[in-house]
């Protein structure tokens, strides 16, 4: 029987079947909360993580990073805090909190993260 085995006929097959696979992999470092307390979160696991870096949360609540520890990293959360509990997960964006300026945001009222609060789009 491996008389009958050609080595193009599975270099071909294989390559077929290869072509097909997606490589792209993205890997997201996550952290889990310690600990939640008027407005500031302690997190575990963002070894990572950069001063002033956003972070969010599976039920899409940000905060930013304010306290870097060997073991912890401590947040400041841009939402309310009772909707972040112990054990939650959270994810670094890998993006330094910024907020853009410029003429169409003079006099304009806005959230923590730029975003208008005063009903004009």
């Amino acid at each position: 029987m491996a008389d009958n085995i050609k080595v193009s006929e599975v270099s071909e097959i294989l390559r077929k079947q290869l072509e097909g696979i997606n490589t792209s992999v993205q890997l997201d470092e996550i952290g889990t909360v310690l600990q939640v307390s008027d407005g500031v979160v302690r997190i575990y696991g963002l070894r990572n993580a950069e001063a002033n870096e956003l972070l969010e949360f599976d039920n899409g609540i940000k905060a930013i990073v304010m306290n870097l520890e060997e073991d912890n990293v401590g947040a400041v959360l841009l939402g309310p805090t009772d909707r972040i509990k112990e054990g939650f997960i959270v994810k670094r964006t890998k993006h330094i909190a910024s907020i853009r300026v410029g003429e169409g945001m003079l006099g304009r009222v806005i959230d923590p993260l730029g975003e208008p609060l005063d009903g004009k789009g």
